[in-house]
């Protein structure tokens, strides 16, 4: 499985009990433009995966301007590593590289599924520091100009690099 995360491409998350309704709309919306892709319901209930040749961002933007009744939360992934608090550390501190300086303001915001690291605050603290000691980037919680979002899913770490707007979020229609 692991070879597979490398095209690992979003995190999507849905109502409990609606993961195949939201993986058709998916693959409903994607396939025009990427006709291999690939979608799978994860052991974490409410949890899909989005494998794709296509630019993460790209896709994202499609499913969130596209209407969806189960879509809730949409994370492209920039890059993807074998779950370790040293992994994800290193992944994060090579994706920031030549973006990230003393002017820059972020956040570290983890989420974690499965018991691979110890907690999300963890990788959060430990991930911001390195940023903090390596680039001279200031934390903020409130007024980030990145996010470093991550997603933990058992084995694969997902971990994407985005400005405060391109967080898609959407609100599942009921019924």
């Amino acid at each position: 499985m692991y070879a597979l995360a490398k095209q690992l491409k979003l995190v999507i998350t849905t109502p409990v009990g609606k993961e195949e309704q939201a993986a058709n709309e998916v693959i409903d919306i994607l396939l025009p433009l990427d006709e291999n892709i690939e979608v799978r319901k994860t052991k974490y209930p409410g949890v899909i995966l989005v494998y794709s040749s296509y630019n993460s961002h790209e896709l994202a933007k499609e499913l969130y301007n596209t209407p969806t009744s189960t879509i809730i939360r949409i994370v492209p992934c920039d890059i993807c590593v074998e779950t370790s608090l040293e992994n994800i550390v290193k992944a994060v501190v090579e994706l920031v590289k030549g973006i990230f300086n003393e002017n820059i303001k972020f956040k570290v915001d983890c989420i974690r599924r499965g018991r691979r690291v110890k907690s999300s605050m963890e990788v959060e603290q430990y991930t911001g520091w390195e940023i903090i000691k390596r680039y001279k980037s200031k934390v903020s919680l409130r007024n980030p100009d990145y996010i470093v979002k991550v997603e933990i899913v058992d084995e694969i770490t997902c971990i994407g690099l985005l400005k405060p707007n391109e967080i898609y979020r959407k609100k599942a229609r009921s019924g």
